[in-house]
């Protein structure tokens, strides 16, 4: 993709996809992230927010794909109310303590894309091409293997990519389209 002064930026050339992505998978969804995640990693969610009486939908990060005890990550925007978007961390079967933001950046019958970028410290969220969260990692991320989505949402598309080392990209090469953009973390 281009910025508007028709220059490729780096952050969008210097990815690669890790797996194929998954295409309009039905919801309850529960895939495996090949070779589990890894510092630079990108999982990219789009999809749409069905209008039901249904008021939360789930993004989790887990530890296996019949792990649900070790959920490194739970990303779960809700709508009841004002709306928040509460993120936790469940370890031996017990949740930490929930971190909510109080902004909704969903709405229901729209459209959507979630950006988890992850590095070291933390996964970091961007929704609709704009930063959302940070959320400081509390497991291990690099034992998270799988990612499960459920609740009021249609999902078009998971994609996965990781950040190459700038070293490893040839000067001017491009890979292509990347469905998420945003400054470099």
């Amino acid at each position: 993709m281009q910025s508007e002064s028709g220059h490729v930026g780096i952050e969008e050339r210097a990815f690669r996809e890790t797996q194929d992505p998954y295409i309009n998978p039905p919801v309850p969804f529960m895939g495996r992230i090949e070779g589990g995640l890894q510092d630079g990693h990108k999982v990219t969610v789009m999809g749409r927010v069905l209008s039901t009486d249904e008021n939360r939908f789930q993004v989790d990060f887990q530890m296996g794909m019949s792990d649900t005890n070790n959920v490194a990550f739970h990303f779960n925007p809700r709508f009841e109310g004002s709306g928040c978007v509460v993120c936790n961390t469940k370890q031996l079967g017990n949740w930490g303590s929930e971190e909510r933001k109080m902004q909704m950046p969903f709405q229901k019958g729209s459209l959507f894309e979630i950006c988890f970028k992850v590095d070291s410290s933390a996964f970091k969220v961007m929704v609709n091409n704009s930063i959302f969260l940070d959320y400081a990692h509390r497991l291990p991320f690099d034992q998270v293997n799988a990612i499960s989505i459920s609740g009021c949402v249609h999902v078009s598309y998971i994609s996965f990519q990781v950040r190459l080392h700038l070293a490893l990209v040839p000067r001017g090469w491009v890979w292509g389209p990347v469905p998420c953009v945003g400054p470099a973390v």
